[in-house]
């Protein structure tokens, strides 16, 4: 992991002005709050941070792609959710000074912006929008969150690939016949963000696959009958 200084990054500007935290912020503003960040780079399955550790910092995506894992006590990883260009984490810790909530490792190489969490605390107090637009995105998220919870409980894991594999479309606009998912997700990383082994995900795919809704092949995934795909979801 490297740092840097903030202008050494081309794209911070650019990322810093969709980033919703800072949602109506006018621009000198933003450039104020950028001054509070430093770089740090990180590669491919790097840990930036570690569920259980007491540390502290906010950080900002200009680019590249994370995954946030939970750890049970036995050692099973679930996806959390995956972090993308303009997103932040770590807001938690920030805020309360409690142990890392889940573990963020490095899906591709990433450029990240980090401000310490007595910054932070301290821009919210000057600057209520933040605040206001912190509050907006942890509603967003519990939403999330308890959809995910009630999907676990309640689906098999059949469903639950099959919800997966439709979000992913929808998400990318493949959600059609013909529609591609390219890269699509390991059996590995699908396992892990449903909930479930494997071997039992790779039963899915192919079963999903041996009934015309798919066609599956080395990270790709072909979608042909949708109404299939998603009857009963």
């Amino acid at each position: 992991m490297t740092q840097a200084n903030l202008p050494a990054c081309g794209s911070a500007g650019a990322a810093l002005g969709s980033v919703s935290l800072l949602a109506e912020l006018n621009e000198s503003t933003r450039a104020a709050f950028a001054k509070s960040l430093y770089l740090r780079s990180v590669k491919p399955g790097q840990i930036v941070v570690e569920q259980g550790e007491r540390t502290d910092d906010l950080y900002i995506v200009f680019s590249g792609r994370l995954l946030g894992l939970l750890l049970s006590a036995n050692g099973k990883e679930v996806a959390f959710t995956e972090i993308g260009r303009a997103s932040y984490f770590g807001e938690l810790a920030a805020l309360d000074g409690q142990p890392r909530s889940i573990t963020v490792s490095a899906l591709s190489e990433s450029q990240l912006g980090v401000m310490h969490a007595s910054m932070f605390c301290g821009w919210i107090e000057r600057e209520p929008r933040i605040g206001f637009n912190l509050a907006r995105d942890l509603a967003k998220r519990n939403r999330t969150l308890t959809e995910r919870i009630f999907g676990l409980v309640v689906h098999d894991v059949d469903k639950r690939v099959r919800v997966l594999l439709s979000r992913l479309a929808q998400s990318t606009g493949q959600l059609r016949p013909g529609g591609v998912l390219e890269p699509a997700p390991t059996h590995d990383a699908i396992a892990t963000y449903v909930g479930a082994n494997r071997e039992a995900v790779s039963r899915v795919i192919a079963r999903l696959s041996s009934d015309g809704m798919i066609e599956a092949g080395r990270r790709r995934i072909v979608f042909h009958n949708i109404d299939a795909l998603l009857s009963g979801l």
